[in-house]
């Protein structure tokens, strides 16, 4: 059975959710992940998100490893 309604978020969207990142500058790629960049809200791509997610993972696991082991306590 087809999946009807696959992608209709953004259908709606100007472009179909497709523009140029901001961050890494690819153009006509899918934009849909809002990020926050310098204070501000933007919508970046896929790989840009991940980078972002990635990045403060590593510096919480440094921050986490960098406390005194009797405030974990």
């Amino acid at each position: 059975m087809s999946k009807a309604h696959r992608g209709t978020g953004i259908r709606k969207e100007a472009n179909h959710g497709r523009g140029t990142c901001p961050v890494c500058g690819a153009e006509q790629i899918k934009i849909l992940y809002e990020q926050e960049i310098d204070g501000k809200k933007v919508k970046v791509c896929k790989r840009c998100r991940a980078v972002a997610k990635n990045k403060a993972r590593k510096d919480a696991r440094i921050a986490k490893k960098a406390a005194p082991a009797g405030e974990n306590a």
